[in-house]
């Protein structure tokens, strides 16, 4: 295998980005393949939970990200009609991490940090404007066929891993399936300046509607200052052009709070949510991490750490196979550990969140409002509730399955 011996890893998002500088961290060769010509600062995933801030410290880059992104140790559940219903404390949480806090930080930026630390330690083999269209394998390694600005070529190496998004074709390569659910509705993002801090919200609040239920959080923007992003829901029906009409989205962000001047709208953006588990993240040499594996709706901001949390895990066990020794039934592990998660917790945790913030039964809503209630007043009621919250307790659950 001369000239193989090296990583294939499919994706420059947040994911592969993370695979490709654990893999430098390691010393194992790789090779990143990206089809757009740079990092797209698109209005996506922006937050970052306790465990993925302690994987990220190994590898030298938490300190920028705090130092780049907002903290948030506290946030709000709230009501649209009743207002605040429950703030919960992630100070709580300081014996469970040294982070006990969430981290608003964009994804685009996440991936121009490691970008730059790649770059700085001379290990930036990362291919833009190569787009992978087919990944096969034999005992030799792998063989990916690439699109590239001068045609198709083919590169080799020892193992290929998918981080191409949910339309991964290194996973369609794998000829394994990607059952779930498609959401009749499709969400709507808005960004505004507007700085609803000012009128008591926190800097990230879930807001329970049977109707118009909506997700609001402050991030740090281009320039650092800070913009607000609402997520809503929308009415399969309607057309784009309909959605996107500025008087209608000017109705629902003074439904989140009313003001004499109508609000600016720096971005706006309207995309499908699914649900899905792949039913094998590992086909012989062939493995699949993020969103190649598993999508969610956004509520809990789970997807893109539940990535990371892949990558950290199968680039640890890449490594022991890599100089170790170690037994390629390793990989097997990972599968079991991270897919088995994927539905035990991610699946379930933002199905729950969706089912609980667009509650319509009056006496249900009640209910879990006052139960919310009741954990934000028991100190180990809320330790518990926020350690899944804020993704401790799935990590273990992936660390004890063998």
């Amino acid at each position: 295998m001369t000239g193989n011996e090296r990583i294939l890893i499919s994706g420059a998002g947040p994911v592969g980005y993370t695979t490709a500088l654990n893999l430098a961290y390691h010393a194992i060769p790789f090779t990143l393949f990206e089809s757009t010509d740079e990092i797209f600062e698109d209005p996506r995933a922006g937050t970052i939970h306790p465990p993925t801030l302690a994987m990220f410290e190994k590898l030298n880059v938490t300190d920028e990200m705090i130092e780049r992104g907002y903290v948030v140790d506290h946030y709000h559940y709230r009501d649209r009609k009743e207002g605040l219903v429950a703030e919960f404390d992630l100070g709580v949480l300081t014996n469970e991490s040294p982070y006990p806090y969430r981290l608003m930080l964009e994804q685009h930026k996440i991936s121009q940090i490691i970008d730059d630390r790649l770059r700085q330690s001379g290990n930036q083999n990362i291919l833009r404007q190569h787009q992978v269209l087919d990944v096969q394998q034999d005992n030799e390694g792998v063989h990916a066929k690439v699109k590239t600005l001068d045609g198709i070529k083919t590169f080799h190496g020892r193992y290929m891993i998918g981080c191409d998004g949910g339309r991964s074709q290194v996973r369609k390569s794998m000829n394994v399936d990607f059952e779930g659910i498609t959401f009749k509705e499709r969400f709507l993002v808005v960004t505004t300046p507007f700085d609803f801090a000012k009128v008591g919200y926190a800097l990230t609040n879930y807001i329970a509607d049977p109707e118009e239920w909506c997700a609001l959080f402050k991030l740090p923007g281009r320039d650092g200052k800070g913009i607000w992003r609402a997520l809503f829901p929308t009415d399969p029906e309607k057309s784009e052009d309909a959605v996107f009409d500025p008087q209608s989205i000017e109705a629902r962000l003074q439904g989140l709070h009313p003001k004499p001047e109508p609000y600016v709208v720096d971005h706006r953006n309207f995309y499908e949510v699914h649900q899905r588990v792949a039913s094998n993240y590992r086909a012989g040499r062939i493995m699949i991490a993020g969103d190649a594996a598993h999508i969610n709706n956004p509520l809990g901001g789970m997807g893109m750490n539940f990535g990371i949390h892949d990558a950290f895990n199968l680039t640890e066990k890449m490594a022991t196979i890599w100089f170790d020794g170690g037994d390629e039934s390793l990989l097997d592990l990972y599968d079991r550990q991270r897919r088995t998660v994927a539905s035990e917790y991610l699946q379930r945790q933002t199905m729950e969140n969706k089912l609980n913030i667009e509650q319509t039964d009056p006496a249900k809503r009640k209910k879990f409002h006052d139960q919310l209630r009741a954990i934000t007043k028991d100190k180990d009621k809320l330790r518990a509730y926020l350690r899944r919250a804020a993704m401790i307790e799935g990590v273990e659950r992936a660390a004890a399955i063998t």
